[in-house]
């Protein structure tokens, strides 16, 4: 009898597993009152909200994320799995928003193949390949500067609209309930119409724009990811004579800015500090201002030239730096459990795939259904299917407790990281996998950071860690899929086996985290959560043993990496990574001095106004106070 409660328990605590993000995304649209008809309007059937809110189908990347963000709700708290194709048309889009604006005919050409390679297309990717010709419209237009040009302009920014907006959507726009990306296309629209000469039909609807997070309340987290976009197009009317005075054009920017810089992002920023720098001061407080946004887009602009990025570039409705692609997930799993096809087609229940679809599923090329997907997952440990929150919980609120705990940890904050801990353990239940683990890694990060306490410190980071990682016994960890949190617990405890002096248990912890992340990496081209932290310790251990070189080789190519996201709050430790391995690689080559004096002072230079950019005042006092030893 004990052991059949057990086994219920266990498949009941499984399905709220796997269910998290589907619970979420109904109660957060049960809150807000939305009708399922009213949030899946344009993008999927009202139907297939309802199974996807109660856990009957797998989440779908583009809708799932494009949902959530209608209500205002970041899915960085979550962590998901595609398909090898869904992340293929990611991939093919990003390519497109790295080519404009810079190189027109280049992205022109992909929109093309796009088209061909994927004739059905959700109307989310039909919207973002309209925006992106009618963006080539509005370049045609700024050279042509003729009316057949403005009307081109405005008819395909109208079909980027049209997409998965209703039609008379001007008149309610208000009661529409729009993602941010969907805001953008009719940013375009208004541009459009002022290229047409309807100016106040554009500043109306820019105001409309402007308000709308606002009115609908959305988190800060989603509403950064078109406050940008809306004060460029604002900015832009102004300063070309569009009638914008009596606006908010100006404030609006610095709001915009500021959203920016609160939230570790560089989303359209060297374009909007670019047009904040075209702008007059009204005052001795706004001029000052206005010289630091000259001073931030002077140094993002030599960063973004000095590893060749497209600072100029336009940005997807969603990031996958959350998402891991399913195949490559079973089989690494797969190959942690020791495992062999020909086993792990089978559970209690019978045969789940033959081998040969096990196979295709693991190199990317057929997808399994979402039933076989969490009956593989099963054979190989995993608690679930992998759509899951940062923390077992179906509370935003709480999630956003968690994301600003990190943040005050990230900044050194602790005795708001103290009282946010208290807070969040009076709002969650501890017998859940993961609650248990981000409190018992939090209590080992505080125990080493304030009581200096290191081996006690790891046990709590050990403990941790094997919350949600199964132990070593029979098992070959470099191949587990390490989730966010996992990345960080684990390069945590690498580093402080490192500061223990025990060098090869720390560079197992590192070699092991490393290959998991290349195995992602290398089928899939991202860089997940949890990279630049793994940096920053991995940094040090080079560091200790004199791997100068290789340092300077993982610090830039980290850069690169980081610059691809949206989010760059490790940047400033990178840079200063660069800064220190160049100097102290001079002393070990000295007939390259000079080359590398110039490249330490200028990663010196662009980590303090990063530090500064990003509201580091720990980092930025660490910086202030090296600043003799690299600007001498």
């Amino acid at each position: 009898m004990g052991k059949d409660k057990d086994k219920e328990s266990g498949i009941r605590f499984e399905r709220e597993y796997n269910q998290i993000c589907g619970k979420i995304l109904g109660e957060e649209r049960r809150k807000r009152e939305i009708s399922r008809e009213d949030l899946a309007r344009g993008i999927i059937s009202k139907t297939a909200l309802g199974q996807m809110e109660s856990g009957r189908i797998g989440w779908t990347k583009l809708p799932g994320d494009t949902l959530m963000y209608r209500m205002g709700v970041g899915t960085d708290y979550f962590e998901v799995v595609a398909s090898s194709e869904e992340l293929d048309r990611w991939r093919r889009r990003e390519d497109i928003c790295l080519l404009l604006p810079e190189r027109p005919e280049e992205a022109e050409e992909k929109v093309r193949e796009y088209r061909l390679a994927y004739r059905k297309r959700e109307p989310l990717e039909e919207q973002f390949l309209c925006k992106v010709e009618a963006i080539l419209s509005f370049q045609d237009w700024r050279q042509e500067g003729q009316e057949p040009a403005a009307a081109r302009f405005l008819t395909m920014a109208r079909r980027a609209v049209a997409c998965t907006f209703p039609q008379g959507w001007e008149q309610r726009m208000e009661s529409l309930w729009l993602a941010p990306s969907e805001l953008e296309a009719v940013l375009l629209e208004a541009a459009a119409r002022a290229a047409c000469g309807r100016v106040e039909e554009a500043w109306e609807i820019w105001e409309a724009v402007r308000c709308y997070p606002g009115a609908h309340h959305w988190r800060e987290r989603v509403e950064v990811l078109i406050a940008p976009q809306t004060a460029i197009l604002g900015l832009w009317l102004s300063l070309t004579g569009r009638r914008g005075a009596g606006r908010p054009v100006l404030s609006f920017g610095r709001t915009a800015l500021e959203m920016l810089r609160r939230n570790y992002s560089h989303s359209y920023l060297l374009p909007l500090l670019t047009l904040l720098g075209r702008m007059q001061p009204r005052d001795g407080e706004e001029e000052a201002y206005l010289a630091q946004a000259t001073e931030f887009r002077d140094a993002f602009r030599r960063l973004y030239e000095w590893f060749h990025y497209p600072g100029y570039r336009i940005w997807q409705g969603i990031t996958v730096d959350n998402t891991r692609e399913i195949g490559v997930v079973l089989k690494m799993l797969r190959r942690c459990e020791g495992k062999s096809r020909a086993r792990a087609i089978y559970d209690e229940e019978g045969l789940i795939v033959t081998e040969r679809q096990l196979e295709k599923i693991e190199k990317g090329i057929h997808k399994p259904s979402y039933e076989n997907y969490q009956r593989l997952m099963r054979q190989y440990g995993k608690c679930g299917g992998w759509k899951t929150a940062m923390v077992e919980t179906d509370s935003v609120e709480v999630l956003e407790l968690r994301q600003q705990i990190s943040t005050w940890i990230g900044l050194c904050e602790w005795e708001k990281v103290q009282i946010g801990i208290e807070r969040f353990r009076r709002k969650v239940d501890i017998k859940y996998p993961r609650v248990r683990q981000e409190l018992l890694f939090w209590d080992g990060l505080m125990k080493w950071k304030i009581e200096g306490a290191m081996e006690e410190a790891l046990e709590m980071l050990l403990q941790a860690l094997y919350c949600t990682v199964p132990s070593e016994e029979n098992r070959d960890l470099k191949w587990w899929v390490f989730e966010r949190e996992e990345i960080i617990i684990a390069s945590n405890i690498a580093s402080i086996y490192r500061r223990l002096g025990h060098m090869k248990e720390a560079e197992k912890w590192f070699d092991t985290i490393m290959f998991s992340m290349e195995q992602q990496r290398n089928r899939t081209e991202i860089e997940h959560r949890g990279y630049g932290i793994f940096m920053d310790s991995y940094d040090n251990f080079l560091g200790d043993n004199a791997c100068f070189e290789r340092a300077l080789e993982k610090n830039e190519e980290a850069v690169q990496n980081c610059l691809k996201s949206l989010y760059i709050s490790c940047l400033p430790n990178i840079f200063y990574g660069i800064a220190w391995n160049s100097y102290e690689l001079a002393k070990e080559k000295g007939e390259l001095h000079n080359i590398l004096q110039s490249k330490w002072e200028n990663a010196f230079t662009i980590s303090i106004v990063l530090a500064d950019f990003l509201y580091d005042s720990h980092v930025k006092s660490f910086l202030n106070a090296k600043r003799m030893k690299f600007l001498f």
